[in-house]
Parts: C-alpha cells; sequence; structure tokens
C-alpha cells in the first residue's frame, strides 16, 4: 500500500504496470503477482473554541500552505486513535493540552490538493474550558492566535482550506446555544 504513485514495487523493486481491478486500473507487480493498493491518509484536527475569544488557529510554517491559517491538525500515527491524534496535534502545534475523550466528533472530509496525495480528514471540537496550557507556536507554527469569524474575515489573513469551513461548523457548535 502507497500514499504516493508508486513506479517501482515496494517488495521487489521491480517496475509496476497496470491491472483492472475491482472495476478499476491499478498498478501491478508481475513479479510478486500483487496489486499495489493506493490509499488515502488519515489525518485529524482539533477547533478548540472559547465563545469569548475565538477559536484557536495557527498560522503554518510547513508545507503544505506555508503562511496560511488553519486548525491544528495533521496526520494521524499507526498507533493512535483519532481523537488521540488529534489531541496530540493540538499540543504539538500549539502547547495546548487536551483528554481525547473530551473531544467531539465535528466532521470528516476528503482533501485532493494535488493528484498525487489524497487525505482523509477528521475534525474534533472542544470548548476552551475543557483544555489545559499557554497557546504558544510549536515548531512548524509560525504564530498562535484566538480569532472570531467576523475578525478573521475583516483582515487579510487566509486560510489553508477547507479549514474555512471547519472554523465555521467549529464555532457554530459551540456558540450556537
Amino acid at each position: 500500500m502507497t500514499t504516493y504513485q508508486a513506479t517501482y514495487c515496494p517488495r521487489c523493486g521491480t517496475e509496476l504496470g497496470a491491472k483492472h481491478v475491482d472495476g478499476r486500473d491499478r498498478q501491478y507487480c508481475a513479479s510478486c503477482d500483487r496489486v499495489e493498493w493506493r490509499n488515502p491518509v488519515p489525518c485529524a484536527g482539533v477547533a478548540v473554541v472559547d465563545p469569548e475569544r475565538g477559536a484557536l488557529l495557527t498560522r503554518r510554517d510547513v508545507e503544505p500552505g506555508v503562511g496560511k491559517w488553519t486548525l491544528a491538525g495533521g496526520h494521524m500515527e499507526v498507533d493512535e486513535s483519532p481523537p488521540e491524534a488529534a489531541a496530540r496535534e493540538l499540543e504539538e502545534e500549539t502547547n495546548v493540552r487536551v483528554d481525547p475523550a473530551d473531544l467531539h466528533l465535528l466532521d470528516a472530509y476528503t482533501i485532493s490538493r494535488t493528484t498525487e496525495k489524497h487525505v482523509v480528514s477528521i475534525g474534533y471540537v472542544v470548548p476552551a474550558d475543557a483544555t489545559a496550557g499557554t497557546p504558544e507556536p510549536g515548531p512548524e507554527v509560525q504564530t498562535v492566535e484566538w480569532l472570531t469569524p467576523g475578525e478573521f474575515a475583516a483582515s487579510d489573513r487566509v486560510y489553508l482550506e477547507p479549514h474555512d469551513q471547519r472554523f465555521e461548523r467549529a464555532w457554530t457548535h459551540v456558540t450556537a446555544d
């Protein structure tokens, strides 16, 4: 299984060909007699929302989207559940800690910014009063700020899409009462 389209078999190094399997043309290794399945990458993220201050946003310092604004999130590790990954990414990127059990499922979507890599992102939301720690940027983040949707819209900041949609959903989820 690969994330990116492979040219050679990851097991034996033979150049991959194509074979029609399950209604699709798939990469195939004739030497190993096996299909090289290509699957999306699972990611998880979390929106921390405070009705007074806004949602905790990060300005990215790594690709994709250097300089663009997102909610904390990233790739899941092999030994993590989605809530555990979201909590870990939040702490790594913002120094804010949360118990994964306190996260509420918000959404899931697919992202394909290129033809190469496809992501399935699982989003969570948590009220700020269920978190601990002082927000500060981690190594992949330029800055961390609390912003309401109105403040963001009135600024010249740019989202890494589709984080704008998740930000709006999270804000509504916490402040809709």
